[in-house]
């Protein structure tokens, strides 16, 4: 849902009021707030906290990390489907630099990669230290850290002008409360009440929305508001985590997030094909079905040839197997239910 919220938000969301009289004022008020409704950026912190989430899940308890299988694994994962997305653009015929002040990684929606991609190398000495201290220091320092640079950079406009260090020190708050998450989750009670998950899911889309109204309307940056945004979404999630307990999760769903990365990561490519084939005019919405169709059929087609293989080719590299001797001095986890084991999604 949340790569599908980004790819909206650059695309466009469905041309419901096509034709509507905005000169009255009532019609205007819609038409504005549906072109409005989706707002990327927050989509992409809600990424953070599930990667947070995803990367610490399975070494929460374990005794040892195999550090070297953990970067092999990571950068497989992560970096062959990101150089083949890169191929396409050229071929394609995008002629951005890759490298430089006007990187097309940088000012693309591979900006939160790098941003991940430093998150990850960190990520050991992350896990030695919070082995040793609790997670109140770490975190009040890495928000305290992400606060002075929010001050430093109070003036910049996006993440490009911020710079890709201080981008990740602002954000990274926000993957740790997704790593605090991946411990809370064995102790974390179930509830059923479906008026609950919406609101907080209201809420959350609430939160995107007051920081879209800030940052088209009082200029307000959106760096400067992305940061407490995260702490909305580590609070959603977690509620989408106790919820997921006694529910089974959409099949469709479970479906579309096993390719989600490949969404998020060829839609830009994707949307470049869909306007070069110059698509017979059939009216506004059955245009915005067919490109969409299209924009998704391509991101699948990539995760099929692309990502999967990459994905089956990390997992070569296990690194989540607690030895036998820790095991047997690890406490046992709780068998979780198939709902809590599909939404935990431990395979990032």
């Amino acid at each position: 849902m949340l790569a599908f919220w980004v790819l909206t938000s650059h695309f466009g969301a469905a041309p419901l009021f096509a034709g509507a009289d905005t000169s009255n004022k009532l019609v205007w008020l819609v038409v504005h707030g549906w072109m409005r409704f989706f707002y990327g950026v927050p989509a992409v912190i809600g990424f953070f906290v599930i990667s947070g989430f995803c990367i610490h899940l399975p070494y929460r308890r374990a005794r040892t990390l195999p550090v070297g299988k953990y970067y092999a694994r990571r950068y497989i994962r992560i970096l062959i489907p990101v150089i083949a997305a890169l191929v396409i653009n050229r071929l394609i015929g995008v002629r951005d630099p890759i490298f430089g002040k006007h990187s097309v990684l940088w000012e693309s929606v591979l900006w939160s990669l790098l941003c991940e991609e430093i998150y990850y190398a960190v990520y050991p000495a992350l896990r030695l230290l919070r082995m040793r201290i609790s997670w109140l220091p770490i975190l009040s320092t890495s928000f305290v850290a992400a606060v002075i640079l929010l001050i430093v950079n109070r003036h910049a406009l996006t993440w490009t002008d911020a710079g890709p260090i201080s981008t990740a020190v602002i954000l990274y708050p926000v993957w740790l409360l997704g790593c605090l998450l991946a411990e809370q989750t064995d102790s974390l009670p179930s509830f059923n009440s479906r008026a609950r998950i919406w609101m907080w899911r209201f809420l959350a889309w609430l939160g995107s929305f007051a920081c879209m109204c800030l940052n088209f309307f009082a200029n307000v940056p959106y760096p400067l508001t992305m940061l407490w945004f995260g702490i909305v979404a580590y609070f959603w999630i977690r509620n989408e985590l106790a919820y997921g307990k006694n529910h089974n999760p959409s099949k469709l769903l479970v479906f579309g997030g096993a390719w989600s990365y490949s969404l998020y990561l060829f839609h830009e490519p994707a949307m470049r094909v869909v306007q070069k084939l110059n698509l017979p005019n059939f009216g506004d919405m059955p245009n915005w079905v067919l490109a969409t169709g299209l924009i998704l059929a391509m991101s699948y087609l990539f995760y099929v040839l692309i990502e999967r293989p990459s994905h089956k080719l990390a997992r070569m590299f296990r690194t989540a197997g607690v030895s036998e001797k820790s095991a047997a001095k690890t406490p046992a986890l709780d068998a979780p239910s198939p709902a809590a084991v599909q939404t935990a999604l431990p395979e990032p």
